[in-house]
């Protein structure tokens, strides 16, 4: 049934615009929340929007990539609503600069503009805003269950800025997170992610395997200064080149995959103490997203998931 019905969204992508109508059926049901195939067509086109890239690859691919990122925000959108009786950010300047900041990455230079893109396309502008609510409240939740068992050590941190600060290098990085039963999982889980990346490229391996925050964006993490990285990481990290994955690296939450997109040098005056507080909050963000991570595999076992 499932095969079925995605051959029929693909095809309709195929045929769109030319008087065909989409059948709405039911894909996936979350508890008493439910996926259609119309949610899964417009999920395509989002993604599509925000990912060039994706143009690379087989539509099929891209049907597997939306139906995950559904699942991931229904997830957090079911778990948000327990705690929280709307939607209506109290940070609406917060808000506002994550949709900046989406459209900027477009190169789109104004809201009036990406409003006009995204109705060219058929892509609702609320449901884009609502899911960036979802992920402000989601991180909420995270922060107040979990920001006191963040734990950090800031004599180890001192140190490795001792050990690191006559060195000034970034790294632009970006992740794919998951997780695994065993050892044997590991290995296997990584193959079939170093396959996917090898296929679709990185961006869009981390769309469709990536339990992080960061798989809307492709796994971007950014640039990040050496001091920022624990040394187990940036160990990995240095042994491999420019445009190189690492091998799975052990974390809180399971496990890894780094791609290194490029290295800088970076010129700028030492200051100790501002040094130590960027890592710290460095070292805090990463333990939040390890949590977050555990929390939404948690979330997502405790619901009733069927496909339909």
């Amino acid at each position: 049934m499932i095969k079925h019905i995605k051959i029929i969204i693909l095809l309709y992508f195929l045929i769109s615009g030319k008087g065909f109508a989409l059948e709405n059926n039911i894909i996936l049901k979350i508890n008493n929340d439910i996926i259609t195939s119309i949610d899964i067509f417009n999920e395509i086109k989002k993604i599509k929007f925000f990912n060039n890239n994706l143009a690379e690859i087989d539509n099929e691919e891209i049907y597997d990539i939306a139906l995950q990122s559904l699942l991931r925000n229904r997830v957090k959108k079911i778990e948000v609503l327990k705690n929280v009786k709307s939607l209506e950010v109290q940070n609406e300047d917060y808000l506002n600069l994550l949709i900046q900041n989406a459209y900027k990455r477009l190169n789109i230079d104004n809201l009036v503009n990406f409003k006009k893109e995204l109705s060219n396309r058929g892509i609702n502008y609320e449901e884009f805003k609502n899911e960036l609510k979802v992920d402000i409240f989601w991180n909420e939740i995270i922060f107040s269950k979990f920001n006191n068992n963040v734990v950090i050590d800031e004599e180890k941190l001192k140190r490795q800025l001792e050990n690191t600060k006559k060195n000034n290098l970034e790294f632009n990085l970006s992740e794919i997170a998951y997780q695994a039963e065993n050892i044997n999982e590991v290995e296997d889980e990584y193959k079939n992610i170093k396959n996917d990346i090898e296929k679709l490229g990185f961006e869009n391996a981390a769309l469709k395997h990536s339990l992080s925050n960061t798989a809307s964006n492709g796994g971007n993490l950014g640039w990040v200064n050496e001091k920022a990285i624990n040394e187990q990481i940036l160990n990995q990290i240095k042994t491999i080149p420019v445009n190189s994955i690492t091998k799975p690296i052990k974390i809180a939450s399971g496990f890894v995959i780094l791609k290194k997109n490029n290295e800088r040098e970076f010129k700028n005056e030492f200051n100790f103490e501002e040094e130590l507080k960027k890592l710290i909050n460095y070292e805090k963000d990463q333990q939040l997203r390890n949590f977050s991570n555990l929390y939404f595999n948690k979330v997502k076992k405790n619901l009733k998931i069927n496909a339909l």
